[in-house]
């Protein structure tokens, strides 16, 4: 037996590992780029600041902008970290509503921010939204085909549409947007977090409550975000909040399920103007 004989299943060894190494590199570099990679979040995101604030549907002096931020950056924080730069803009429509972009950014309309009680009724509408997309949920819905599919239909739609721009509202336009096609388990699971990190943020977790009760009132079991497609009865999301808070005495004892404060949002006197962050 030669020498070359003798070495040579060591030989073959220590290539195999080599190449197990290597390939368990590369796995693990696709997949860290895979996740770490949001320059499709970015450009979708931009693209839908681009369109609504071609359709005039950004608001640029509101004086609510100072309650929405105030609020926002304390969810923000609880929320932290993550890879984006959240910002918090309101947009045009009497309705309830507000959704988040996949870049961060969080669009709520004038008409919800009229019809919160208080901050901590604000507080669980922009947790529920950073729930969306810290957990991944919006994300996930612009990385399948499809879903960039109804995109591009909606880009060909609306952005490159001549004439008559004003004749979309913003939940005509945001009805079209494939990535807030929400489950129902994604949704619950939205409320569950935004009751989270509205507590950690110091807020009262029952403002939760407290706002889909008003939904209720306003919208029956339609609830906010009425774009979304398979969106779970608000009775039903009360209930499941309800009991979620109950469930844990330790984290959410110390705050009263009662309503007290109905006096609405702050509101300055000067009207604050938009502050825009780099996306």
């Amino acid at each position: 037996m030669t020498s070359r004989d003798i070495w040579t299943p060591r030989r073959r060894a220590r290539r195999a590992i080599a190449l197990a190494v290597a390939a368990a590199a590369v796995v693990s570099w696709a997949g860290s780029t895979l996740a770490d990679d949001h320059t499709q979040d970015m450009q979708i995101g931009n693209q839908v600041y681009a369109d609504m604030l071609s359709k005039g549907l950004i608001v640029q002096q509101s004086p609510f902008y100072q309650a929405l931020r105030a609020t926002g950056v304390r969810i923000d924080k609880a929320a932290s970290p993550h890879w984006f730069t959240t910002q918090f803009i309101i947009i045009q429509g009497n309705s309830v509503n507000a959704f988040s972009a996949p870049d961060g950014r969080i669009y709520v309309n004038v008409g919800l921010l009229r019809s919160a009680d208080n901050a901590d009724e604000l507080a669980a509408v922009l947790g529920h939204e950073m729930g969306h997309l810290v957990l991944g949920h919006v994300v996930a819905r612009t990385q399948t085909q499809a879903h960039m599919n109804a995109f591009s239909q909606f880009m060909q739609k609306f952005v490159h549409s001549k004439g008559a721009e004003n004749t979309y509202t913003a939940a005509t336009i945001v009805g079209q947007y494939g990535f807030l096609n929400f489950t129902r388990s994604q949704e619950y699971a939205a409320d569950q977090k935004g009751v989270d990190l509205a507590a950690r943020a110091g807020y009262n977790p029952w403002g939760s409550v407290w706002f889909f009760q008003e939904i209720e009132k306003l919208y029956g079991d339609a609830g906010f975000e009425q774009y979304v497609q398979e969106h779970p009865s608000t009775s039903n999301r009360i209930e499941r909040i309800e009991s979620y808070i109950k469930s844990q005495p330790k984290k959410f004892g110390h705050f009263s399920p009662t309503l007290r404060d109905t006096s609405g949002l702050p509101m300055s006197q000067k009207g604050d103007t938009l502050q825009q962050t780099p996306h």
